[in-house]
């Protein structure tokens, strides 16, 4: 259970690390062509701008504004422009092109384009229409080298990957130790309740049987003796069978055993044990005419018993236990109110743990009850709540559907 548990919560943190890490990567990328693009633009318009300011000179030697158009900008080699005439044929272009063209769309304007070499070059491309007092001159085509800008990119999603892989190994090592973590408490908790609530029970029979042992007894001596020993056995025993079904639980090996049966006259039989226990607290019971469910007869049978007992040692001499089981189109809902001690609000949400007790100076109590309670409830799709005022009571609610399947 741990582990399936582990292995789901790796994999959602691993699908939300891919999918923010590939939309950074994404919006990162858009973000620098989209800076590019709106650099080629401002280019184009400067040069535009220059030539309007001056067509007589870009008449007379159009190569002049390749590198004065923009106050030397482009001196550097890294801009390259290229102007055409209205019908195609080159103009002027920067030198570093040489034998190299730029690509001119004949009639297209604010054009972007990449475009690739043989020779492994790269290049972004922006063409716009050449106007002069309102007339058409030419095209003028504006690039920019983009080969080390995506090689850049290629290595910055390379190196995000790697810092993916290393975050989700450094998450699945955390997980696996919190889950280690966890099952080291576990297990401190249980051998710290076992060798806690064995100790006593295991030198109550080795101390009676070593004093039955030791001297002749009357009859009636040995048998109050051994009547002690196995009411100790006998709580060891279920304390033995309560460990072991909550590691069964916790470990996913628990199988259930589901058939239809009538859960209100399960109720009852509880009520009348439990009343037989305890005949000086009073107990009411309210049933529906029909309270079919599907489940696990035995476990359940569990759940009300541990629900009703707890009830009733909680509940003062005399108190009051009402038991209510109603029916809803899809649920039984069984209901124990008793006006006992109450339960802190601050550890109403430990009372389910395993080995948790309201009052650890209690004894008898295993700390198991509820939390075995639980389980069962929520393996049948059901949910079990606890509301309790200190001092004036508890009420503890089961829902369970009535065709809760495994």
């Amino acid at each position: 259970m741990r582990i399936r548990l582990s292995l789901w919560m790796m994999l959602f943190l691993t699908f939300i690390l891919i999918l923010s890490t590939t939309i950074l990567f994404y919006y990162f990328k858009k973000g620098t062509v989209e800076s590019l693009e709106i650099r080629l633009i401002n280019w184009s318009d400067n040069i535009s701008l220059a030539i309007a300011e001056n067509p007589a000179a870009f008449r007379d030697n159009p190569a002049s504004f390749i590198y004065s158009a923009t106050h030397n900008e482009f001196i550097s080699g890294s801009v390259l422009v290229q102007f055409m005439d209205r019908k195609g044929h080159l103009l002027a272009k920067s030198p570093s092109l040489m034998t190299n063209d730029l690509p001119y769309q004949k009639g297209q304007d604010n054009l972007l384009q990449d475009v690739h070499f043989s020779d492994g070059l790269r290049l972004k491309c922006y063409q716009d229409k050449l106007i002069v007092n309102r007339h058409i001159w030419g095209y003028i085509i504006v690039a920019i080298p983009i080969t080390q800008t995506y090689h850049n990119l290629t290595r910055l999603r390379d190196l995000m990957i790697i810092v993916m892989c290393g975050t989700v190994i450094i998450l699945g090592i955390g997980i696996h130790t919190l889950v280690n973590v966890n099952i080291l408490q576990n297990q401190k908790l249980f051998l710290s309740f076992a060798s806690h609530e064995l100790r006593t029970p295991l030198a109550i029979i080795l101390g009676h049987s070593e004093v039955a042992l030791r001297h002749p007894h009357t009859e009636e001596d040995y048998r109050t003796t051994l009547a002690l020993i196995q009411n100790e056995a006998d709580w060891m025993s279920r304390l033995v069978s309560n460990l072991l079904f909550v590691f069964r639980s916790q470990s996913g090996t628990e199988i259930l055993k589901k058939k239809s049966f009538d859960f209100g006259e399960l109720v009852a039989e509880s009520a009348s044990t439990i009343k037989t226990l305890y005949p000086h607290k009073k107990m009411t019971l309210t049933l529906p005419n029909n309270a079919t469910l599907i489940g696990d007869q035995d476990r359940l049978r569990q759940v009300v018993n541990n629900l009703v007992e707890n009830a009733a040692k909680n509940t003062p001499e005399n108190g009051l236990i009402t038991l209510t089981l109603a029916e809803t189109p899809k649920l039984l809902v069984f209901e124990v109110k008793d006006n006992g001690v109450g339960i802190e609000k601050k550890k109403q949400k430990k009372i389910f743990n395993a080995f948790y007790r309201v009052d650890e100076n209690t004894k008898g109590g295993m700390g198991l009850g509820l939390a075995i309670s639980q389980w069962i409830v929520k393996r049948h799709k059901g949910k079990i709540e606890v509301k309790s005022i200190l001092g004036e009571g508890s009420v503890f609610t089961v829902s369970l559907p009535k065709g809760a399947l495994p």
